[in-house]
């Protein structure tokens, strides 16, 4: 499922007097659940999702959800409990993006932009609730964070609450919960905090960093500089929060690899999900994790608010650094001209691409037009 359509069977209970479950094929697209009787067939129903709210049934019908309107509930049927928990969690994220709710299932850029409407910033609320709550002494010490899993009813509740729009108070629950929360949310994300359009670049890099530190580091930071703000930003407060995790691991026993092994899996993925590819990279995907934590304050930029546009390059802007070159090393200016010069190289050869693709379009542009001409000529009357 993608954040941006959604299809499949659900069963629809029909009005009339009897009530009765029909197969239907639903597509969830835009603000839209459109229901159809087969999939090649036009919509027999659409209904508006914002506003909207969805709640799900009694465990004697775990398939069952509820969609309510002010004037109508409609009844929907799973074909099982994972399954109605994915089509629960795309659509609430429509129904309650009005009220801010909604980050369960959607992408980080979708969330920041509705939570900046009621105050937000430029990481998601729910994470920054999370780390807020278990940034203590006392928390950061209890063996096995993030290891030990939370109370599950609890865990449901806080997130349908978040997902809601609401902002629930987090003091009745406990360390493992609310870890077990957020990596939840992390989990859920429709795109890993390193994009999957990286992936390839970041597990080269593992190659460039055994060979030497500095040059793995140096190249880290230039990919760092190609993930989008919000990404950016909520991977540098995460990063920043495991490294004071790992601080504490003698008494919670999450040294910098448990971290890792942790939270890889919801860092960084291939696009689609590629389990078989992940398995292979599993041991590269931990080291970039180990560094991406171990040397949090080098490879981000300072910045006392996490919020600000405090670093180079986010989000693909091309802002030059800026450079001491009275007490810059030749070594380091070296390095920067490197790096500088693969990333040129790239990007010449993706114009070189672009213009070939342009060409080629041309030429098929002006072969149709004379063939339309020659067309032309030939319908003229003698």
């Amino acid at each position: 499922m993608t954040e941006d359509i959604v299809n499949g069977w659900l069963k629809k209970e029909t009005g009339g007097a009897i009530k009765r479950f029909e197969k239907r094929w639903v597509v969830v697209s835009g603000t839209q659940l459109i229901y159809a009787k087969k999939e090649e067939q036009p919509p027999i129903g659409r209904l508006e999702l914002p506003g909207m709210k969805i709640s799900s049934r009694a465990e004697g019908e775990a398939c069952r959800f509820d969609l309510e309107s002010p004037e109508q509930t409609y009844h929907f049927q799973a074909e099982s409990k994972p399954d109605r928990e994915k089509w629960i969690m795309a659509i609430s994220r429509i129904c309650y993006a009005p009220t801010g709710g909604g980050m369960f299932g959607s992408s980080i850029e979708t969330t920041c932009k509705r939570e900046k409407l009621h105050g937000g910033g430029a990481v998601p609320l729910v994470l920054k609730r999370c780390l807020a709550f278990l940034d203590s002494e006392e928390r950061l010490k209890e063996a096995g964070i993030f290891r030990l899993p939370g109370n599950e009813r609890m865990v449901r509740q806080l997130k349908d609450e978040f997902q809601r729009g609401e902002n629930p108070e987090l003091d009745d629950a406990d360390t493992y919960t609310v870890g077990s929360l957020m990596k939840l949310y992390l989990r859920n994300l429709p795109t890993s905090l390193i994009p999957a359009s990286l992936y390839e670049d970041f597990i080269a890099m593992i190659l460039t960093y055994n060979w030497s530190e500095k040059e793995g580091l140096l190249e880290t930071k230039h990919l760092l500089t190609k993930i989008p703000r919000c990404h950016h930003n909520t991977l540098k407060v995460l990063c920043r929060f495991l490294y004071k995790v790992k601080s504490y691991a003698d008494s919670n026993k999450m040294d910098l690899q448990n971290l890792a092994i942790v939270f890889s899996p919801t860092m960084i993925r291939t696009a689609g999900g590629n389990i078989n590819q992940e398995m292979s990279d599993m041991k590269s995907m931990k080291e970039i994790i180990q560094i991406l934590i171990d040397n949090h304050d080098t490879l981000f930029p300072p910045g006392d608010d996490e919020d600000e546009d405090d670093f180079h390059n986010v989000g693909g802007q091309d802002n030059e650094l800026l450079l001491d070159l009275d007490n810059i090393s030749l070594d380091d200016l070296k390095n920067i001209y490197t790096v500088n010069e693969i990333k040129y190289a790239v990007q010449l050869n993706q114009y070189k691409e672009e213009l070939a693709a342009c060409k080629k379009e041309l030429a098929t542009t002006k072969a149709e037009l004379a063939q339309y001409k020659a067309e032309a000529e030939r319908r003229q009357p003698i």
